[in-house]
């Protein structure tokens, strides 16, 4: 199993800008996975070939929105779960609040049980960065 690497970070408290920074462990990031690298590891694992992969997942990136556009809360079983929430203006009589009201439209994610187990697995060593 790989690893995750961190390094030290120093931070200034926000609150106290005079007094000696802290320092707390940050992910190093070891580059990034593409849609299309995806549709390769998986195909790998699989009778699948990686262009029916790429399909499926492109599909997702479609019905998704469209699902979560209608209301509907759209679980990923153990991958998780993904819905939609809002920001708003306050008003002071619900017969005030409109679309209007709405600030942002925010796009939530909440991983299951099973993927926060295994991700909490993950072993995690430090670097030292100079």
């Amino acid at each position: 199993m790989d690893r995750i690497i961190h390094k030290a970070q120093a931070k200034k408290n926000p609150q106290d800008l005079s007094a000696a920074p802290k320092f707390y462990a940050q992910v190093v990031k070891q580059g990034e996975t593409t849609l299309d690298s995806l549709s390769h590891l998986i195909a790998q694992m699989s009778t699948v070939s990686r262009t029916d992969v790429y399909a499926v997942l492109m599909g997702l990136v479609e019905v998704i929105p469209q699902e979560l556009s209608q209301g509907k809360t759209v679980r990923m079983g153990k991958l998780g779960s993904y819905s939609i929430s809002v920001n708003s203006h306050p008003a002071e009589t619900a017969d005030k609040v409109s679309a209007a009201s709405v600030k942002k439209v925010k796009l939530n994610f909440r991983p299951s049980q099973e993927l926060k187990l295994e991700v909490a697995k993950f072993p995690v060593q430090k670097i030292t960065v100079e």
